[in-house]
């Protein structure tokens, strides 16, 4: 394929959410052993790094765009803590009208440091089954938790923002992995905080879409999650490139199918995959 997925770096267990913060830092998640990573140089190679020990059951990562607050998805606490510099953890929210989450799955900012979040559980605990997912934006104040869509998604397993046209102001779109359903819904912001959502793609084949990322210009990468399969034969990891309007642009692949993460810098795109606990990288 013209895009070749180069591996960077091996390391954690259940290697997940890569996020660049502000100074360009590449944070990581060791979903198993609740380690909070980062990638160094090592002399002449880049490698995976234990930044500390969060003694949690990390499902995602987001670094506050602003004060560099490290903010994780705890499936093991059913909440979203606050880490200090020091490693110490905090509560920052766990429940919403008195009920608590079922386990957040997945963070993100956007440019009002507005904080968005899905929760799904452990996997297998809400899906086609059980369609109980919410998923939920926090303000910057940390006063308002308002539900987007409150226990309707099977399994929402990422989510991504769609560039605002003032990167000060909220994201016009949000986009949910619906995993379950292998769908992608997004979330119309029609007038501000009253949201609207739809079916935005349709997949099939695999488990679902795992991760999402949504470019600059709108364009939305979503990493796909297949369970291994025994036999020895090679599975690929695949990520769709998908335009604001929803076609599909193009298909991406990587050696292992269990992608759990997406982020870019440049023009470079960094995926996390959990069988292989491997950072690949794509030049686009």
């Amino acid at each position: 394929f013209r895009m070749a997925a180069e591996l960077v770096a091996t390391g954690g267990v259940g290697l997940c959410s890569p996020h660049f913060d502000a100074e360009g830092t590449l944070w990581m998640v060791s979903r198993q052993t609740g380690e909070v990573l980062r990638l160094v140089r090592d002399g002449e190679q880049l490698a995976i790094a234990v930044a500390f020990a969060a003694g949690v059951q990390p499902s995602s990562l987001a670094v506050h765009p602003v004060d560099g607050t490290i903010l994780l998805a705890d499936l093991g606490h059913k909440s979203v803590l606050a880490v200090s510099p020091q490693g110490q953890t905090s509560d920052f929210v766990r429940e919403y009208e008195q009920q608590p989450f079922i386990g957040p799955s997945a963070l993100s900012f956007d440019g009002k440091r507005n904080l968005y979040l899905c929760d799904a559980g452990p996997l297998g605990e809400t899906g086609l089954h059980s369609p109980k997912g919410s998923v939920f934006v926090v303000s910057s104040d940390g006063q308002l938790l308002l539900p987007l869509t409150l226990e309707s998604l099977a399994y929402p397993s990422a989510l991504a923002l769609a560039p605002a046209p003032d990167a000060a102001e909220p994201a016009p779109f949000v986009y949910v992995a619906e995993m379950a359903a292998n769908r992608i819904v997004r979330f119309a912001r029609r007038p501000v905080d009253v949201f609207v959502g739809s079916v935005f793609f349709q997949f099939a084949g695999g488990a679902g879409p795992s991760a999402l990322l949504c470019a600059p210009d709108g364009t939305l990468f979503v990493g796909h999650f297949d369970f291994v399969q025994g036999g020895g034969a090679t599975q690929q990891g695949k990520i769709s490139k998908l335009s604001p309007r929803g076609e599909l642009l193009e298909e991406l692949f990587v050696p292992a199918p269990e992608i759990s993460g997406l982020a870019l810098k440049g023009r470079t795109l960094y995926v996390t995959e959990s069988s292989t606990n491997s950072l690949f990288a794509i030049e686009l």
